[in-house]
């Protein structure tokens, strides 16, 4: 039997790297995945070595082969999908100088204070996309800049994760749009590095990689890495992009009128949109997608799933107690019991904001709070306001993004939470929008995926990949009975917020 047409998605998250083959249907046909250590060299910064990146990505890629017994010359591309933000400097011989930093790393506020003088905060918005925050990778290479000068003069590239992948890959020096527009450099209509941004930070251009349309075969797999990876020299290696866009994509949002929401620690919501689209609040952010010629509305949201890992781990000792009899996910338990609930939670409002709030409200002060509490109430009404806190969370930007004139006839859920149907029926009856979820948990690879086949011309469009790879379950439709009690609790949950959001509740 002949082997089908595969590609390679490499997945570089956060806390690790997942190499996945996939044919053209979306079937995987092997995959490793494998962690890599954060290092917190004071208590807000986040660091990671970048040739461990490297090294656990040749170490899954040849576990992958391995295991599922693939021969590599049946491999047509190879993309990369990446947590986003993370910059690493490498000097003329593609050796890094220092520590990533990471996009969790909290040590550039001065230099976000900075940024503001130089530049308006509407100015910025207005060519980004973006607001200032430690967030993004501009404020990180400033901070080498006045701290570690030395190394800013030695760097020949700053370069996100998925760009020094690539250089690994193919010793090509790009990066493509949809990272390029989360920098705080890149000027998202034109799809070029800004010079109004470049030259009020004093950045040297050159120090840059040359930004490219997702999808684009960049170069191929050289000797050196066929010999690390175990792949065939030769390989084309595709342009690839950002992990949420790779997600939305992934899940099939490539058109108008089409929302992906990614819940696991926190939820990252985006709206492909045909246009750049700015908030005069500047609530959302708004950034390339890696659907060609199209755009993505973003809004993150930080305390969602970590709110329920916060019950589990505090309150949660009979449902884990449970799960491990059962031999099941304690979440499992605790989805379950929630169920058991009336829908409004019999009174209890949860504001999911334990680490402060993002979009829409950015309010770091902002800390989570359950109310209504009366005696007759059980942890099972704590589980379920959790579950509808974040779904209100959640629909308040979903209006936002209405108000910015991007329609929203359906729902596309993937991230740990799309496996509780008991939470996405909660969030379909507060959305009161149909909430889909898909065959494959790893969107963001099968985004990966797609554009490796675009760039080969395997797909003459990424819609056209994504509509013959990405898998859909049955949608899960509002209930009709409980659309009243949701719309009184969504209008309590905005009244508690705004009744607290002045309160500075994490000073003594």
């Amino acid at each position: 039997m002949l082997m089908p047409e595969i590609v390679l998605a490499i997945d570089a998250g956060t806390t690790g790297v997942r190499s996945m083959f996939l044919d053209k249907s979306g079937r995987v046909h092997g995959k490793a995945y494998s962690e890599y250590e954060s290092t917190y060299p004071s208590p807000s910064w986040v660091e990671q070595d970048a040739e461990s990146w490297w090294l656990k990505t040749c170490e899954t890629i040849k576990i992958a082969l391995t295991t599922a017994g693939i021969n590599p010359k049946n491999v047509v591309s190879v993309s990369v999908t990446n947590q986003r933000e993370t910059t690493v400097p490498i000097d003329t011989n593609g050796t890094p100088l220092r520590k990533a930093i990471v996009w969790q790393d909290r040590r550039t506020i001065p230099q976000c204070e900075w940024i503001t003088k130089q530049l308006s905060e509407d100015e910025i918005y207005s060519i980004t996309g973006l607001t200032v925050d430690p967030y993004f990778s501009a404020p990180k290479i400033l901070w080498i800049m006045k701290n570690e000068p030395s190394v800013y003069e030695k760097a020949h590239k700053f370069l996100l994760v998925h760009d020094y992948l690539i250089y690994r890959l193919s010793d090509q020096l790009i990066t493509d749009f949809s990272n390029a527009s989360r920098t705080m450099l890149f000027d998202i209509r034109r799809g070029i590095w800004s010079d109004r941004i470049l030259d009020a930070f004093e950045i040297a251009r050159e120090k840059l990689p040359t930004p490219v349309e997702p999808g684009l075969q960049v170069g191929e797999i050289t000797a050196r890495a066929s010999k690390e990876t175990g792949l065939s020299e030769g390989t084309p290696v595709v342009a690839g992009g950002g992990d949420q866009q790779c997600a939305a994509l992934g899940v099939g949002v490539v058109r108008e009128g089409m929302l992906k929401s990614t819940t696991g620690t926190g939820t990252f919501m985006l709206a492909h949109s045909r246009t750049v689209r700015l908030d005069p609040g500047r609530r959302v952010l708004c950034s390339r997608h890696v659907v060609p010629n199209a755009f993505v509305v973003e809004a993150s949201m930080f305390t969602t799933g970590s709110a329920l890992k916060w019950f589990r781990d505090n309150l949660g000792v009979e449902e884990k107690a449970i799960a491990s009899e059962k031999g099941v996910d304690p979440y499992e338990i605790i989805t379950e019991e929630a169920s058991r609930i009336p829908a409004g939670s019999e009174g209890v409002i949860h504001i999911p904001h334990f680490v402060g709030a993002g979009a829409p409200n950015w309010n770091p002060h902002s800390r989570g709070i359950f109310a209504g509490l009366a005696l007759g109430h059980t942890r099972a009404h704590i589980i379920r306001s959790i579950l509808e806190g974040v779904s209100y969370e959640i629909r308040t930007n979903v209006e936002v993004m209405q108000e910015l004139g991007l329609p929203s006839r359906e729902f596309r859920v993937t991230g740990g939470a799309a496996r509780s149907e008991t939470w996405m029926q909660i969030q379909a009856n507060i959305l009161r929008k149909p909430v889909i979820r898909t065959q494959m948990e790893e969107a963001t690879a099968i985004g990966a995926a797609i554009l490796a086949f675009k760039g080969v011309g395997i797909f003459k469009s990424v819609a056209q990949a994504a509509e013959e790879m990405v898998k859909t379950l049955p949608p899960l439709i509002p209930t009709k009975e409980t659309l009243e009690v949701y719309q009184k609790g969504y209008k309590k949950f905005k009244e508690l917020y705004s009744a607290i959001s002045n309160l500075r509740l994490d000073e003594d």
